[in-house]
């Protein structure tokens, strides 16, 4: 048998150019054998390793004396057989052997994952000799590979497992891909979309929005987003948000796309759910006569009611809270109740008196609720706030009809037990009267005083019952002209004079009596407030609601503005003699009339009594 000695096989006679050019390819074959990275060696028909290069001796870790001694050093024992067969095959069959993968192992122990080509040796006859092998270190790429695989199994438990839709589309826009949420969404499991023509994702009114995605994403390789509808199995649309990725390949051309379509159906109903609600809540907001304002953590206005400009007549937005319009007596409980609420950060209620772009001042009840966020932070404040005016007027009145009826009570018993011996008192000096010719004068005043008393009694007891009225139609003005008559001679003694205005106007329903009452009550009051030379103004005029208004002034000495709240009520008077009921029972008796009471003043500057009257159910319609 021929022993391989050289893996170059030489002639033994050349010419010289022969020689030249065989020893250029000998170098040549030199330098690659020795400076290629690849591992190559060269054995022999019994497995001697003849010959390796520098990269064999790199790649395993042993010279090239060690593993003459040991052949199968750097073979992992399992794969010794293997190598074995593989050389066999190619020295005594003659086969080439390419990118046969296997493992070898270095002298550190570390193992390699190499690419062999085995391949035989022959003469120059065409004898196999040997066998020559070139290995390959691939153990980066088989880590690379490995990294894939369990990347690749990753993602696809990822988009399998995922709860969005997931689908993967060819560049000609056919389905190569389905995840099986698809179920979950659409009641169709992912085979039944299997072939792609059997079943269409998209519903048929949005295929041309896909379409219209898959052109852009394929034109300029970007991300989209978009919203399409896809019939469920029973037939209902459900609408999915869907984001389309290009799939790159290596040249960075779009080689699929993938369309992730998430379903949100829920976030649809919430969103139009919280549409709803807050068109509900803007209309409240909108429609309320509460003023509602909402202010960020720094009292800025971001939010103000129109019920604003229909309540205080404010017509223009505020951007700051201020208290230039609260009422000075009140604004340290504003300020108290507002610090409450920073401070403790819960509801709170505060009333103070607030004044209108009128001039009119509201009572306002104000309820603050600080808006808070998830984390427990103040973001603002929400505040309510509603006029209280008109029913805190109610209570007051509420109180005075309690307070005039517990007066009511008061005098009932007063007035008895003043009756009784009033009225033997009375009797006595009338009877004892012509015995006291000396002292006549003194019995004409105690009679007069005792008149008075009586008087006194007799309007204590209109608080006391119930009176029963005696309804029927009157003139007004002719009730007027007896007054004024009869109060004619003691305006005289004080030099007033009564200006009249009386127009026409129908009969009013009421009792004389009473009536008459009324106004000699408030004449007099007139009277008494002139200190001379002045006058009173006694009109009547129609208004609309079925109504007549008389109207009183006069221009004397008036009430000064905190005590204009107190008249009616009962022995409040600014008059020295005077005992405060009259004009009490003046106002109960129109009260029973169905009428209304009202009196304005001004100090040193007179005062105006506006009283009206029903008219007569005979009388309506007429003029």
């Amino acid at each position: 048998m021929a022993k391989l000695t050289s893996p170059i096989p030489w002639k033994k006679k050349q010419s010289k150019k022969e020689a030249s050019s065989q020893l250029l390819s000998n170098q040549l074959l030199r330098a690659f054998f020795h400076n290629t990275t690849d591992a190559i060696s060269f054995s022999d028909m019994d497995n001697n390793l003849i010959l390796v290069n520098q990269a064999f001796e790199h790649y395993y870790g042993w010279t090239h004396e060690e593993m003459k001694e040991t052949p199968f050093c750097f073979i992992p024992t399992e794969f010794i057989r293997e190598t074995q067969q593989l050389f066999d095959a190619a020295r005594t069959m003659g086969i080439h052997l390419t990118n046969y993968e296997t493992i070898r192992q270095r002298k550190d122990g570390t193992i390699l994952d190499v690419n062999l080509t085995i391949a035989p040796v022959c003469d120059e006859n065409g004898t196999v000799i040997g066998s020559s092998c070139i290995a390959r270190d691939i153990s980066d790429r088989k880590r690379a590979e490995e990294a894939l695989r369990k990347s690749e199994t990753k993602y696809r438990l990822l988009i399998d497992h995922t709860q969005d839709v997931v689908t993967i589309y060819n560049t000609s826009m056919e389905r190569i891909y389905i995840s099986p949420s698809v179920e979950e969404h659409l009641g169709y499991s992912a085979e039944e979309f299997h072939p792609p023509s059997r079943l269409q994702l998209i519903h048929p009114e949005d295929l041309p929005i896909l379409h219209a995605y898959h052109q852009k994403i394929l034109a300029t390789k970007q991300h989209v987003q978009f919203e399409t509808r896809s019939l469920n199995k029973d037939g209902s649309s459900v609408t999915f948000e869907t984001r389309g990725i290009p799939i790159l390949n290596e040249r960075g051309q779009v080689e699929n796309i993938m369309f992730v379509s998430r379903n949100v159906m829920e976030r649809k109903s919430s969103e139009a759910a919280l549409l709803k609600s807050e068109g509900i809540n803007r209309i409240i907001a909108e429609y309320t006569d509460d003023l509602i304002m909402i202010t960020n953590a720094a009292g800025d206005v971001i939010y103000i009611s129109p019920s604003h400009e229909r309540v205080i007549g404010r017509d223009k937005p505020m951007s700051q809270v201020t208290l230039d319009d609260v009422h000075p007596d009140d604004r340290h409980l504003v300020i108290k109740h507002f610090q409450h609420l920073i401070l403790s950060q819960k509801p709170g209620t505060c009333e103070f008196r607030f004044q209108c772009a009128n001039g009119k001042w509201i009572v306002l009840e104000s309820k603050g609720v600080p808006i808070m966020t998830k984390q427990g932070e103040c973001d603002g404040f929400i505040v309510v706030s509603r006029d209280i005016t008109e029913r805190r007027h109610n209570e007051e009145l509420l109180r005075k009809a309690e307070k005039l009826s517990l007066i009511g009570e008061l005098a009932a018993g007063i007035a008895h037990e003043i009756r009784n011996p009033l009225t033997s008192l009375k009797g006595f000096i009338q009877l004892l009267s012509p015995t006291l010719q000396d002292n006549k004068l003194y019995a004409d005043i105690m009679l007069s005083e005792l008149e008075r008393i009586n008087f006194i009694v007799s309007e204590l007891l209109v608080l006391s019952k119930p009176q029963n009225l005696q309804i029927k139609s009157l003139s007004l003005v002719v009730l007027l002209q007896n007054v004024l008559a009869l109060l004619a001679s003691e305006a005289n003694l004080k030099n007033i004079r009564f200006q009249t205005s009386f127009g026409k106007c129908p009969n009013i329903a009421g009792e004389e009596n009473q009536l008459k009452q009324v106004f000699i009550n408030v004449i007099k009051n007139s009277i008494e407030a002139i200190s001379g030379n002045g006058e009173i103004r006694i009109s009547t005029r129609m208004l609309p609601n079925r109504q007549v208004l008389v109207r009183l002034a006069d221009n004397g000495c008036g009430v000064s503005e905190e005590y204009i709240a107190k008249l009616g009520e009962p022995f409040f008077t600014t008059k020295e003699k005077g005992t405060g009921l009259g004009l009490m029972i003046s106002s109960k008796i129109i009260k029973d009339h169905n009428g209304s009471f009202q009196i304005t003043s001004k100090k040193n500057k007179g005062t105006v009594v506006k009283i009206t009257l029903p008219i007569a159910e005979d009388q309506i319609g007429s003029s």
